[in-house]
């Protein structure tokens, strides 16, 4: 922080001094002095900059004028030119003419010249390089100003934008403080790499680098979150480039689409300071209900009890509630956990901006503080960042530029998940441990290790005494200077011609502080007590883009013609440190530096380097034939000599329709245009060396130390490249109130990188560190439809804006080995689905038995005496025996019903199923539920997601709505398979009051079976739609008008009122249907782990302006 506020003071008095302060005299030095007024009413204009230029219109000397206009300026050259500037005045340079005062009358800019140059159709977009007009694009691309959520409390801008673009599809992991979301654009377009968008701050990629071997606290999944970290108020516009011709821009890092972010500028005028605040009440929704003291008691024994109808196998002191039993009041209690660990959350966000400047220099610096505490008890997130963008034109021609980022973020995580913790503790036991008359002490208690119950019990900590004594605690520190010069080779009026020279250090810091004491334990000494974990990394990275502009002026106009060439260098180390001690030897004491037992300890380096060249173009012949192509080389060092450089084209085209002469006559519509795109990209491996023969320590060999390989040398892996194709078409009527935009695209991935190539024993290493082996495919559509002021009565009008996406995901072809590495054999244990990667499937389809209820009957002949049949109305079988595929009954060769079995081929795990027990559907019809049942599920993409708003005006109120949705995606419920299996020592739902307890109970619930049994196999029952419709957002916002502000002498004041998460519709059970993307080890199936679920929360903001 201390060299951060030197650089800001050093960059301060470089770029300001000139502008503000007096040049150093000549020999020659005169003073001229004067005062400046308005022409029109000849009052007094404040703040005047009255400057010396030289020859080069460069700022030699300057000043501003006082409360009374008056300047005394010390200039160089008594012959010199002055110019005079002042925002909504014209600007006058005049020549000093030897003259010592010079008075000045100036005179207002016209407002309507001003109106006729910002509106219109020339509005333009910044695309890698140059600006282009943004009826001109022919990419997939969309953007959105932050003015769309102004006002909204978001600690990250991937939260604000959810819902609003077109084929990116946001999800949210956690409300946890500073937990990260899952986005991806047009679908999963790689399996084993990093699936997440480049994020673009002012031109220069975010880096996520980070050494390959060191895995601590979900680092990437944090550092993705911090990336994103951006105060919103910082950003003026989003841009999210879509297809491969606007991403081939970013080469190899664009493959998964990218967000470019661009930040506010100074602006001309005088210094503005604006104030915010925010506060924010957030609360958990209701969750599922779990068992009661009592309830659960008397569960639990008919679980221990139905296995071998064993009266001694319930005979638990821990449930008999026996005043005998020493730790009777421990265990006496009706406990409920979920509140126990729930909590009203709050976050205070404040932010200062201070911005002004002059027609020489511009300069905007702002500073955040955001403090958030989370429903979960223990959770606090602190951050603090500032920005300072400095503008300085050293002359007509030479521009300098910088821009400073700070932030620092102190996240105190949860040492567990407290709330996955508080659905399965049993509700007997106390948070504090309990004398004999039942009273609390200041104790802890934890079910100690001497205890009979299972062990799924005793392994669950107090999560109370976690969040009181453990400590989880990351903190991290990036910063970000970028510096830049702009260069006009020609004269800007006759041709622009401009050297863009930019370098940007990205600094980043992430430091991991983790520690279990004892007392927040049942473990024993020898158990590792007192452990502590503490990691940390260091980034460095530096990106240098050096670039020439050109645009030629022609003087036929009906040739526009943009050229850009640039090349682009970025280099990078990391170094990332963890040790682990225990016995440490106090509670207090939470540094693993401190004298204990030391576990591990472990470092790493690691380097990389990238090279990167691109020329593009963009040309538009009569402003309605328009062809842009981007040509770009990447170079990367984690591949050999033969595949170090990736080429990355883009090209597209487009058609405005609506300008040819023939359609003239229609003055209704304002847009209709065609375009195409094709181009191409490419991924990377996420690891580094492996075009090398690693080498590590092995031991000794004939007492000397001994090292051997540990990896292949894979000088053949090449890049992961997707091609991709997009039809997009636009269309527009009554001046732009009615527009909609269209794309169709498809993407094919070649050469798909995959991890943990399985290898034979004998060939020394047991696997390959990657391999390109497979092939998968993205198709899709997106439709963007937008209605401004469709309703305008007098003060009062209305905005409807909405979005669709929909994307197929397809793995075309992948290498027989890899599908076998990859796609596990059936484990016949409960609770697990089929990871599975399958040809012509999509990558996250979900793999299992289907569940059909329960079985009615334990006896075929009450089946058969009560109800005349062994199939009940719905065809499904009433009692557990193996039926063909007619529904007949399978006898065996004494004539007797067959009995359903549960692999019964293998031997270890064959059962008989039994009244109560789960019904699985016998796809082949032999008598056993086995692999040989399992069948496609579904899968965890969605169908059709996106999101759509309705504004209302009237007059200075604003009340703004806002939904987003997903469609036809499945989720697997895990949080429910786990409260309602009935299988160990763990709470249930309240669902299991209503199992099978008696022989013909009607009901889908299966009987409880404590470790026995096969009722909760992975299957449909669990595998639940995780379509939904959540009301995001309400807004109401009033802004006060200037005429009653200006007798307080301020320029704005803002309220706001923000209601988010209002309502969900959804048929899913789970507490909230929105679960992030999984990865590949779980076949990129998405289950729900109780995660702490989206908040209810309530925000009120002012925003103040001097």
């Amino acid at each position: 922080m201390r060299y951060f506020s030197v650089l800001t003071i050093v960059l301060c008095a470089i770029i300001l001094s000139p502008y503000y302060g007096y040049s150093q005299a000549s020999r020659e030095a005169v003073i001229i002095q004067g005062t400046v007024t308005s022409k029109a009413d000849g009052e007094p204009l404040i703040g005047v900059s009255v400057a010396e230029l030289d020859a080069s219109n460069r700022v030699v000397a300057g000043t501003v004028t006082n409360f009374n206009g008056q300047y005394l300026l010390r200039v160089s050259n008594a012959n010199g030119r002055l110019m005079f500037s002042y925002m909504g005045f014209q600007r006058v340079v005049l020549n000093a003419g030897n003259r010592t005062r010079i008075d000045l009358q100036m005179v207002e800019e016209s407002t309507s010249i001003a109106e006729v140059t910002v509106t219109g159709t020339r509005k333009t977009t910044s695309q890698g390089g140059f600006s282009i007009p943004e009826r001109e694009v022919s990419t997939a691309m969309q953007s959105i100003s932050t003015k769309e959520f102004e006002g909204l409390q978001v600690t990250s801008i991937d939260d604000a934008l959810q819902g609003h673009i077109a084929g990116l599809d946001i999800v949210a992991n956690s409300s946890d403080p500073g937990a990260p979301t899952s986005m991806r654009i047009r679908g999963v377009n790689t399996i084993n790499s990093n699936a997440e968008p480049l994020i673009v701050l002012n031109g220069v990629p975010y880096s996520l680098d980070v050494d390959p071997n060191f895995d601590y606290a979900n680092s990437n999944t944090e550092q993705y979150a911090n990336m994103l970290s951006i105060n919103p108020d910082d950003i003026e516009q989003i841009e999210v480039l879509k297809d491969a011709a606007a991403s081939a821009v970013w080469g190899t890092k664009g493959a998964n689409g990218v967000i470019m972010i661009t930040t506010k500028k100074g602006v001309a005028g005088p210094t503005r300071v604006t104030y915010s605040y925010r506060f924010t009440r957030t609360k958990q929704p209701q969750g599922k209900k779990i068992l009661t003291g009592d309830d659960y008691t008397m569960f639990i024994k008919e679980a221990y009890l139905n296995p071998r109808q064993d009266d001694e196998a319930n005979d638990l002191p821990e449930y008999n509630y026996d005043r005998n039993f020493p730790d009777f009041e421990n265990y006496n209690n009706n406990t409920d956990w979920i509140k126990e660990v729930s909590q009203i959350g709050y976050i205070h966000n404040h932010n200062l901006t201070v911005y002004g400047g002059g027609d020489r220099a511009k300069y905007r610096l702002s500073g955040e503080y955001l403090t958030q505490r989370g429903t979960i008890i223990g959770q606090n997130l602190e951050r603090y960042s500032s920005r300072l963008a400095l503008e300085y034109n050293v002359s007509d021609r030479i521009q300098f530029v910088s821009e400073t980022a700070f932030t620092f973020t102190n996240n105190r995580r949860s040492y567990d998940n407290y709330l996955g913790i508080a659905y399965n503790k049993m509700p007997n036991v106390s948070v504090y441990m309990q004398d004999r008359d039942g009273n609390d002490t200041e104790e802890f208690f934890n079910i100690p290790r001497t205890s009979q119950l299972n062990d799924s019990q005793k392994n669950l900590r107090n999560p109370i005494a976690l969040s009181e004594l453990a400590t989880n605690r990351s903190r991290s520190t990036r910063i970000l200077p970028q510096v830049g010069i702009r260069y006009h080779l020609l004269d800007p009026v006759v041709h622009l011609l401009r050297l863009n020279i930019d370098a940007t250090f990205d600094v980043n810091n992430d430091k991991s502080n983790v520690f279990l004491p004892a007392n927040a334990t049942n473990l024993r000494w020898m158990d590792r007590v007192n452990e502590a974990s503490d990691a940390s990394s260091q980034n460095l990275g530096v990106f240098s883009d050096a670039n020439l502009l050109f645009v030629p002026n022609f003087e036929n106009k009906d040739h526009s013609l943009s050229l850009y060439a640039s090349m682009q260098i970025s280099t990078g180390n990391s170094s990332s440190q963890q040790i682990v001690t225990s016995g440490l030897p106090a509670y207090d004491l939470i540094d693993a530096s401190n004298l204990g037992y030391i576990e591990s300890a472990r470092n790493g380096r690691s380097s990389y380097r990238g090279l990167g060249f691109m020329t593009r173009w963009h040309y538009a012949y009569k402003g309605r034939y328009i062809t842009s192509g981007t040509l770009r080389q990447d170079g990367s060092t984690r591949f050999g000599k033969g595949n170090r450089w990736a080429t990355s084209p883009g090209l597209s085209l487009k058609w405005i329709m609506s300008d040819e002469p023939f359609l003239d006559s229609a003055d209704w519509l304002s847009m209709l245009a065609f375009r195409g795109s094709w181009g191409i990209s490419g991924n990377q491996p996420g690891s580094d060396y492996l075009h090398y023969s690693r080498y590590g320590i092995y031991g000794s060999y004939m007492n000397l130390p001994a090292v051997k390989p540990n990896s292949l040398r894979l000088d053949a892996l090449k890049w992961e490249t997707a091609t991709a194709y997009n039809l997009g078409a636009e269309f527009a009527v009554i001046d732009y109130k009615y527009s909609a935009d269209f794309n169709y695209y498809k993407t094919r991935i070649d050469d798909m990188l995959f991890s943990g190539f399985a290898l034979s024993s004998s060939s020394g290493f047991p696997s390959l560190p990657y391999v390109n082996a497979g092939i998968m495919e993205n198709e899709g559509w997106e439709l963007y439809l937008n209605f401004n002021r469709f309703v305008e009565v007098k003060d009062f009008s209305m905005d409807f804006k909405i979005n669709f996406a929909n994307n197929r995901n397809t793995i075309i072809e992948i290498d027989p080995t890899i599908l076998k590495s990859w796609n596990a054999e059936f484990n016949y244990t409960n609770g697990t689905y089929l990871t599975r990667i399958q040809e012509r499937n999509s990558f996250g389809s979900i793999y299992g038995f289907r569940y059909k209820g329960t079985y009615k009957y334990d006896k075929f002949e009450n089946a058969i005496e009560k109800e005349g049949s062994i199939l009940g109305a719905d065809g499904v079988p009433l009692a557990p025996f193996a039926l063909d595929a007619e529904g007949n009954v399978i006898y065996d060769h004494n004539g007797k019903p067959k009995p359903m079995y549960f692999s019964y081929n293998h031997l270890p795990t064959r059962y008989q199923f039994r009244g109560g027990d789960a019904i699985y559907e016998d796809i082949n019809n032999d008598g056993t539920i086995d692999e040989l049942d399992i069948v496609y599920l579904g899968n965890s993409n969605p169908k059709i997601h996106g999101g759509f708003g309705l504004d209302f005006r009237y007059k200075r109120f604003m009340l703004r709505n806002f939904f987003n949705f997903r469609y036809g995606n499945k989720v697997v419920n895990s949080a429910r398979m786990h409260a309602e299996n009935m299988y160990t020592d763990n709470n249930q739902s309240i669902a299991v009051n209503w199992r099978w307890r008696h022989e013909g109970d009607v009901t889908d619930m299966p009987r409880a079976l404590y470790q026995y049994g096969y009722n909760w196999l992975g299957s449909d029952r669990y595998v639940e739609d995780g379509s939904f419709l959540r009301f995001k957002y309400m807004q109401l916002n009033y802004d006060f008008p200037k005429s009653m502000l200006q007798p307080y002498h301020l320029e704005r004041l803002s309220f706001y009122m923000t209601i988010n998460n209002l309502f969900l519709l959804t048929k899913y059970s789970g507490v909230d249907p929105e679960v992030g993307y999984g990865g590949l080890g779980g076949g990129g199936i998405s289950y729900d782990n109780n995660r702490t679920p989206r908040t209810r929360d309530f925000v009120f903001g002012v925003t103040i302006g001097f």
